[in-house]
This record gives C-alpha cells, structure tokens and sequence, in this order.
C-alpha cells in the first residue's frame, strides 16, 4: 500500500479512539449523589441533579433536631439545636469542602460520588 493509505487508515484509527474517549468520559459524569448519616447509617440518599422542588428533612439527636434544606443542585443544614452550631455555619456543601458534621447529634453529610476523594484517609507528617 501507498503511504497516504497508512495515513488515512492511521487518521481514521485515532478519529475513532478520540471519539470512544469522549463517550466513556461523558458516560461517568459525577452525578450529586449526598448520603445523609446519623449515627454512622445512611438514612438517606439524594441525586440533587434531580431534586425538583425544595424540601427539608428533619432529624432527631440527642442534643435537639437538625432541619437539612434540599434544593435543586443544593444541600445545607439550615438550623441546628446543638450548642456550637458549626454545621449550621458550614453552608452548602459543595465538591471542593468537607462534609456537613453535627458531632452532638451525630449526622454527616457528604457526596457519594467516587469522584470524590474527601473520603481518603490520609496520616500526616508520620515517620515511616
């Protein structure tokens, strides 16, 4: 065969795998998928990418009731009846922070996704 024969075969091949490339990538977008613990057990999972109109979930503790606030895209805990009211005062939980954490009332909140790394567990400054 000639040499723009390979060339053409050759811009075919990688036309091909580009556009498999951009199919497998499309196909795992990160979906918001928040899992909702007390007391280290789900209670329940939401896809905000799905959530059509706004909700709260209440949650029981030992120090009071927590009231989380789901929107489209946007999940908070929006009043805390434990003392600090640190979680109150996270905001809405997005990619790039921690999770949502009531320690007196035992409640986290935080993306399922696997595209997430905040669940790695990581020991520093430790001598080997």
């Amino acid at each position: 065969m000639k040499n723009s024969t390979w060339i053409i075969i050759f811009s075919v091949v990688i036309v091909i795998c580009c556009g498999l490339w951009l199919l497998i990538s499309n196909s795992s977008y990160s979906f918001k998928i928040v899992g909702i613990y007390q007391n280290g057990e789900l209670v329940e999972r939401i896809n905000l990418d799905t959530v059509t109109e706004q909700r709260k979930i209440i949650l029981n503790g030992d120090h009071g009731n927590n009231t989380i606030l789901v929107t489209n895209e946007h999940i908070k805990m929006e009043s805390a009846d434990c003392p600090d009211k640190i979680c109150v005062k996270h905001g809405e939980l997005t990619e790039n922070t921690t999770p949502i954490v009531c320690l007196p009332n035992r409640i986290v909140i935080k993306f399922e996704n696997s595209n997430n790394n905040s669940d790695v567990d990581i020991k520093a400054g430790a001598a080997g």
